[in-house]
């Protein structure tokens, strides 16, 4: 952070302050900015217009804001000197080496007990993670053992799908076999091989013949 210092005086640009060795004076952001673009430009002239135009940029203010920013600074200085110099009918100054810059690094103070705090966060938050995974753990294990009997029920299930399957398509293939009537006696079969004895004379002496599932008699060749 870049402080401004003129004597035991401290100015302040990140805080808009202006610390004196009796108070410390706000200053508001258009006085903020045309103080520091002053001692910025230490030993140059600035005109009224470019100090208009830092303090208040693309605003239309009147000019007699200047002058009210300018007395309100040398009053937060209270000092017997002349700060900010005016230049009659050129603009304002401050005089080379009236303050010098310097880099100011603010002071961390730790919290000692807070710092405890957070070095045993993480011994904290392992011994949650921890329950938190065997419970997890616990949790999933008896889902695991309840896998096999849902896998045996699935199993039978499919089984007993398959067989009724199977019995239905049976069911509807089957026929009752044909039948013929063989001197005055009535054979059922679906294939049936016969003696010679008890086929009709006009057939050939062949020693056997087949009925097919017509009711149709072939000899055999």
């Amino acid at each position: 952070m870049i402080i401004y210092k003129y004597g035991k005086d401290v100015f302040e640009p990140q805080k808009s302050a202006y610390t004196n060795q009796e108070a410390t004076t706000k200053l508001s952001a258009s006085e903020t900015k045309i103080l520091q673009f002053l001692i910025d430009n230490s030993g140059e002239i600035i005109s009224r217009e470019k100090l208009l135009e830092i303090g208040w940029p693309d605003k239309v203010v009147v000019p007699n804001s200047l002058n009210v920013a300018i007395a309100n600074l040398r009053k937060a200085f209270k000092s017997k000197n002349e700060i900010i110099i005016t230049i009659k009918g050129a603009g304002f100054t401050i005089a080379n080496n009236t303050f010098i810059q310097q880099q100011f690094q603010p002071e961390v103070v730790i919290d000692n007990e807070q710092h405890q705090t957070e070095q045993l966060q993480p011994a904290d938050n392992l011994t949650e993670n921890n329950a938190a995974g065997t419970e997890t753990n616990n949790t999933k294990t008896p889902s695991k053992n309840n896998a096999f009997p849902t896998m045996a029920k699935i199993g039978y299930s499919v089984c007993l799908t398959v067989m009724f399957a199977w019995i239905m398509l049976w069911a509807s293939s089957w026929q009752s076999p044909p039948c013929v009537t063989v001197n005055n006696q009535k054979i059922c079969g679906n294939i049936e091989l016969l003696n010679l004895q008890k086929l009709p004379q006009n057939l050939s002496g062949k020693n056997t013949v087949y009925i097919d599932t017509t009711g149709k008699m072939y000899e055999k060749i």
